[in-house]
This record gives structure tokens, sequence and C-alpha cells, in this order.
């Protein structure tokens, strides 16, 4: 997996809204995988929201080790992404899990009894599955 930074065509199929899945560790070391969304930020940073003490956050402040798995056109051209969660900040006015839902939906979040927190996260390296977005011509 080469480190990061990311080329740029990565980071310009980074920048749109795609599916993704992030990995996470449990307390006992198994991995476990869960649908969400991302934001690709400026400096290779990942932004994720989470609901405060669920499963993904208490496994992220316990070990700050991510992957994410973005998708796509097809489920066969992928990026992955091995992170570490740098910084964990409240939400209590909704503007991060707004940003992300106006990137995905077009939309502010409707759940606004939602108890967020916002995961800051370092990308560390990469690897590309496929063609994502032919981003990949020229990289392998």
């Amino acid at each position: 997996m080469p480190p990061a930074p990311l080329p740029p065509e990565l980071e310009r199929f980074l920048a749109k809204p795609r599916p993704a899945v992030v990995g996470t560790l449990t307390a006992d070391g198994r991995p476990v995988t869960t649908p969400c969304w991302y934001e690709w930020a400026e400096g290779g940073r990942l932004v994720l929201s989470m609901e405060t003490g669920g499963r993904r956050h208490r496994n992220l402040q316990r070990d700050p080790r991510l992957s994410l798995t973005v998708l796509g056109d097809s489920w066969y051209d992928q990026v992955s992404l091995v992170a570490r969660a740098v910084e964990f900040r409240p939400d209590p006015e909704y503007a991060d899990i707004d940003r992300l839902s106006m990137h995905y939906l077009g939309e502010p979040y409707e759940d606004h009894s939602y108890d967020g927190t916002t995961v800051l996260a370092e990308v560390e390296r990469w690897q590309i599955y496929g063609d994502p977005g032919g981003a990949a011509r020229g990289l392998m």
C-alpha cells in the first residue's frame, strides 16, 4: 500500500458522494464494518460522523485505527484507505452531519435528536482495486 498523500486523481474520486464502509476494531480485536457517509477534506483527512457512545465511536476512542473502503460506479472499482482518528469533536449544532447529509442527499440531516460526534482521521496509506472512476490510469 502506498503511503499518503494520494494522487490528485484519487482525491477527485473521493471528493464525490460515494458509498463507503468503515472498519474499526472491537475491544477483543475483532474487525467490524459499517456503511457510512464520509467527506474528503483538505490535507488528506476524512470526516466521519458517528453516534456519540455508539459502537464505532467507542471502538475508535479505544483504538484510533480505521479503514475506509469507497466504492466507484462498479463495486469492483474501489479505493481502500488506512487511517487514524486524530480528533473527536461534538456536533451539537448538527453542522457536520448536516454538511454530510447535504453532500449525499442534498438536504440537512432530518433527525435532529441525533447525538453525533465528528471524527477527523488522517489517511496513512491507500490502495486501489480495479479502476475507480478512471483514476487508476498511470497509478498501477
